[in-house]
C-alpha cells in the first residue's frame, strides 16, 4: 500500500472519531481531536473545515474565519465547494459581521475572478444598510456570474432598498424565469412592484413565495405593506399579526402595524401597541417614527415632536433618506402647534435646509433659451395626481391655462392610479411617472427636459419630492397649494399664495421669495353629487349646532377653551367634531372629555367619522375653524354648503387659511383677531336665526360667482405670474 493511500485511511479513520464524538454531544471533545488532527495534517481542506464548524459553533468567530481561510487556500477555489460558503455564510450574524465582510474581501483578494466573494461583501454591505456600495459589488459579482439566480436577486434587494423598484423588478422577472421554485425572489419581486404602485401584482407574487415556502414570518409582512398601498388596512393588520405570531421577535413588523392601525383608525390600540413594543425594543428607529406619527393623529403633539426628536437621534448618517423622511414629518407637526412661535418654527425649517438640502444644490448654468416671450415648459410635480383633494384646485387650474403660452408636464409619484389620473394624463401635455427615480435621476430628468418653471405641489406631505427641489434642476421653481407654508428650502424661488394669507410682514417665515396673487390663491370647483343642499338643521332640532371637520391634530388646548367658552354662552348649543381621526371610540370618548372638564355636558358633544363630509355637515348651523393651523378644503365645502364660519386670523400662512377663503367670498365679518373676538362673533351669530337661515339659501350662489370659483380668472392670473417669474429671470441672467 503506498504512502499517500495509508495516510488517507489514516486520515479517514481520525476524522471518523471526531465526527463520532461530535454526533454524541460530545463537542468539547472532539474539538480537542480535531485540533490533534490539525497538527498532523495542517493542509487538510476537510479537517480545517470542521475545525472551523465546530468553532462557529463555539462562538469562536474569528477563529472559525481563519480557519475557512486556511481551508479556502487548501483547496484553490470552486464553486462545489458548498460546505465552506455555507459556513462563512452563517458568520452573516450581527456579532460577526465584520468578519464576514473580512471573509469576504479575503475571497475577493485571493479569488477575484470567481465572483462569490463580490456577492457575500454586496451582502455584507446590505447588512451595513449602504445600499449603492452593495449595488456596486452586486453588479461586479454579476459580472462574473451573469445568470446567477442569487446574485440577481440580491442586486435586486440593494435597488429596492433605494427605493428603485422599477430597476429592481427587471432582475428579479430574470430570477423566477431562471429559478421558478425561489421563494424569495418572488418576495423580492413583490417588494418592487409595491414600490411602484401595483400593489396587487405584488399581492399576487407575495402569495406565490408563501405557497412555496409556507409561514415566512416577513413575506406576511411585506404582505401586509402591499394591502397597506392598496388601502386595506384590514388585510395589512391581518397580515403584520400573522408576521408576530411566527417571529415575535420580528420587530421591524411592529412600526408597519402600528402605522396600518393608524390609518384605519385605530389610534388608542396603536398608541398602546407601540409603548408595549417599545418597552421590548427601545432603540429601533422606525418603531419612534411611526409612534409619533400617531401621537400627532391623536393630538398629543408635545409628545409627538420628542418622540420624532428620539427617531432622529439613531442613523449615524445624519442626511439619511430615512431621516429626511422623520424631519419633513417632524416639521409637519410643528405647524399645528399651539404654543410655539413662528420664528421657533421656522428655525426647524431653515435646519431642514441646512442638513437635507443644502448639501444638494447646485448652480448650474441652463440650456433653456432665456427669450421672455417664448412658450414655457412648466412642470408640476406631486404624489397627489389621483382621487386626492388637490384635484378640486389642481384640475381647474391645468385645464384653464393658456397652452400658446405654456407646455404642461405632470411629474407624478403617485402610488396608486384611479380615475383622477386618467384625467390628469388627458390634460396635460406629458404625464412622466417618477415613481422609483432617484433623486437625482429625477433632476436629471427634469433638466434633459429643459423645464423652466418647476413646480411643487406637496411641501412637507407624504411622498414629496423636495429633495429634487433642492438640486435645482429648472431655472424657476415655485410652491403651491398642498401644504400651506413655506418648504424651507432655499433652493425654491418663490411661494405662490394671496395676499390675506401673507398680511403681516410674513416674508421672515419663507425660505422663498412671496408672490401673492391679486385674487385668490386657488380656484374651487366642488364634486356637486356629494353637496346636497339642506334646510338649517336649527328649525329641525330646536338648538345651534356648531360643527369642524378638522383632523384631531387642529384640536388643540386653546381651540378646546374657545369652542367651550361658545357652548357654555349658548344654552343646549351642540359641537360636532367629525373626521377620519376619529373612528376609534377611545379617541372619541378622550376628545368629549376635554370639553367635559370646562362643565359641558357628554351628551351636548358628538365626535366621530362621517362619510361623505356632507352627511356630517347637513348637521351644522355654524363652523368652527381651527387656530392656529387652519382648516383648509373642508372650509370652502362649509361655505359652499350655505355653513358660515368663524376664523382665527394668525400665523402666516397656515394661519390664515381661513381667511382667504372668507375674503374671496365676501365674507370677512367673520373673521377674528384675537380669541375673545372669535367667541363673540360666533355667539353673535348665533343668535341671529333668520341670518343663518339666509345663508344657507343664498350662500352657494355668492361662492359660485365670487372669485372663488373663478376657474378662469384664476388661471389667467397664474398664468400671468409665471411668465413675470421667468421674465425676472432672464433679466437677471442678462444683467
Amino acid at each position: 500500500m503506498s504512502k499517500s493511500k495509508t495516510s488517507s485511511t489514516a486520515l479517514e479513520r481520525q476524522m471518523r472519531e471526531v465526527r463520532d464524538l461530535y454526533d454524541q454531544g460530545k463537542r468539547d471533545l472532539a474539538y480537542a481531536r480535531n485540533r490533534e488532527i490539525l497538527n498532523s495534517f495542517p493542509n487538510s481542506a476537510e479537517v480545517n473545515y470542521f475545525f472551523a464548524k465546530l468553532q462557529f459553533e463555539m462562538g469562536l468567530y474569528k477563529e472559525t474565519l481563519t480557519s475557512l481561510k486556511k481551508g479556502f487556500s487548501c483547496l484553490g477555489i470552486a464553486p462545489e465547494f458548498k460546505a465552506y460558503y455555507e459556513l462563512l455564510t452563517r458568520l452573516q450574524t450581527d456579532r460577526a459581521i465584520d468578519l464576514w465582510e473580512e471573509g469576504a474581501l479575503w475571497l475577493i483578494q485571493h479569488y477575484p475572478k470567481n465572483g462569490v466573494g463580490w456577492d457575500y461583501y454586496g451582502l455584507a454591505l446590505l447588512e451595513r444598510e449602504k445600499f449603492v456600495d452593495a449595488e456596486i459589488a452586486f453588479r461586479q459579482a454579476l459580472a462574473l456570474l451573469p445568470n446567477n439566480p442569487h446574485v440577481l436577486n440580491n442586486l435586486a434587494c440593494s435597488l429596492n432598498s433605494q427605493d428603485r423598484g422599477a430597476e429592481a423588478e427587471r432582475f428579479l422577472s430574470r430570477v423566477v424565469q431562471i429559478d421558478p421554485k425561489m421563494a424569495v425572489a418572488y418576495n423580492n419581486l413583490g417588494n418592487a412592484q409595491r414600490m411602484v404602485g401595483r400593489a396587487k401584482e405584488a399581492i399576487t407574487n407575495f402569495l406565490k413565495s408563501l405557497e412555496l415556502v409556507p409561514n415566512q414570518a416577513f413575506t406576511y409582512n411585506n404582505l401586509g405593506l402591499a394591502y397597506r398601498v392598496d388601502a386595506n388596512y384590514q388585510e395589512a393588520i391581518t397580515c403584520y399579526k400573522k408576521a408576530l405570531e411566527l417571529q415575535p421577535g420580528l420587530f421591524q413588523v411592529y412600526p408597519n402595524l402600528i402605522d396600518a392601525m393608524r390609518q384605519n383608525g385605530q389610534l388608542q390600540e396603536a398608541i398602546d401597541l407601540a409603548e408595549e413594543a417599545l418597552s421590548k425594543t427601545p432603540d429601533l428607529p422606525e418603531l419612534w417614527a411611526c409612534f409619533a406619527d400617531v401621537l400627532r393623529d391623536a393630538n398629543h403633539l408635545d409628545a409627538a415632536v420628542e418622540a420624532y426628536i428620539r427617531a432622529l437621534s439613531y442613523r449615524a448618517d445624519a442626511h439619511s433618506n430615512f431621516n429626511l423622511r422623520v424631519y419633513t414629518n417632524l416639521l409637519f407637526c410643528l405647524n399645528y402647534h399651539p404654543d410655539l412661535s413662528a420664528e421657533v418654527i421656522f428655525d426647524a425649517y431653515k435646519e431642514f435646509d441646512k442638513r437635507f438640502a443644502q448639501p444638494y444644490f447646485k448652480k448650474r448654468t441652463y440650456a433653456n433659451d432665456k427669450n421672455p416671450t417664448r412658450k414655457l415648459k412648466i412642470a408640476y410635480a406631486t404624489q397627489s395626481f389621483y382621487n386626492h383633494v388637490c384635484a378640486y384646485f389642481l384640475i381647474p387650474l391645468l385645464e384653464h391655462q393658456d397652452r400658446t403660452q405654456f407646455e404642461i408636464i405632470a411629474y407624478s409619484n403617485v402610488v396608486k392610479e384611479d380615475e383622477k389620473t386618467q384625467r390628469y394624463k388627458e390634460i396635460v401635455d406629458q404625464y412622466i411617472v417618477t415613481t422609483g427615480m432617484t433623486d437625482d435621476e429625477f433632476a436629471s430628468r427634469v433638466i434633459a427636459d429643459k423645464i423652466d418653471i418647476f413646480i411643487d405641489l406637496s411641501g412637507h406631505t407624504n411622498g414629496n419630492r423636495l429633495a429634487v427641489f433642492a438640486r435645482k434642476p429648472a431655472p424657476v421653481s415655485v410652491h403651491w397649494l398642498d401644504y400651506g407654508y413655506t418648504t424651507g428650502l432655499s433652493a425654491i424661488d418663490y411661494y405662490l399664495t394671496d395676499k390675506p394669507t401673507v398680511e403681516g410682514g410674513a416674508q421672515r417665515y419663507f425660505s422663498e421669495k412671496i408672490w401673492a396673487l391679486d385674487g385668490p390663491a386657488y380656484a374651487y370647483r366642488p364634486n356637486k353629487l356629494n353637496f346636497e343642499q339642506t334646510p338649517l338643521p336649527y328649525f329641525r332640532n330646536g338648538y345651534i349646532t356648531f360643527g369642524t371637520l378638522s383632523r384631531s391634530v387642529r384640536l388643540n388646548h386653546r381651540v378646546v377653551r374657545v369652542w367651550a367658552t361658545i357652548l357654555d354662552a349658548i344654552p343646549n348649543s351642540h359641537l360636532v367634531i367629525d373626521s377620519g381621526d376619529f373612528k376609534d371610540p377611545a379617541v372619541q370618548d378622550e376628545m368629549a372629555s376635554r370639553f367635559v372638564k370646562y362643565g359641558i355636558e357628554r351628551e351636548r358633544i358628538k365626535v366621530g367619522y362621517s362619510t361623505p363630509v356632507s352627511a356630517a355637515m347637513r348637521e351644522f348651523d355654524i363652523g368652527l375653524d381651527c387656530f392656529p393651523h387652519n382648516s383648509g378644503t373642508t372650509l370652502i365645502e362649509c361655505i359652499y354648503m350655505g355653513i358660515p364660519y368663524i376664523t382665527l386670523a394668525g400665523r402666516p400662512s397656515i394661519g390664515r387659511i381661513g381667511s382667504s377663503i372668507l375674503h374671496a367670498v365676501g365674507h370677512p365679518e367673520w373673521i377674528a383677531n384675537s380669541e375673545a373676538e372669535y367667541a363673540e362673533k360666533a355667539v353673535i351669530l348665533a343668535h341671529d336665526i333668520e341670518r343663518l337661515a339666509y345663508l344657507r339659501e343664498h350662500m352657494r350662489g355668492e361662492t359660485e360667482n365670487s372669485p372663488l370659483m373663478d376657474e378662469l380668472g384664476f388661471a389667467r392670473s397664474v398664468d400671468k405670474a409665471f411668465r413675470q417669474m421667468w421674465q425676472i429671470y432672464c433679466e437677471s441672467e442678462a444683467s
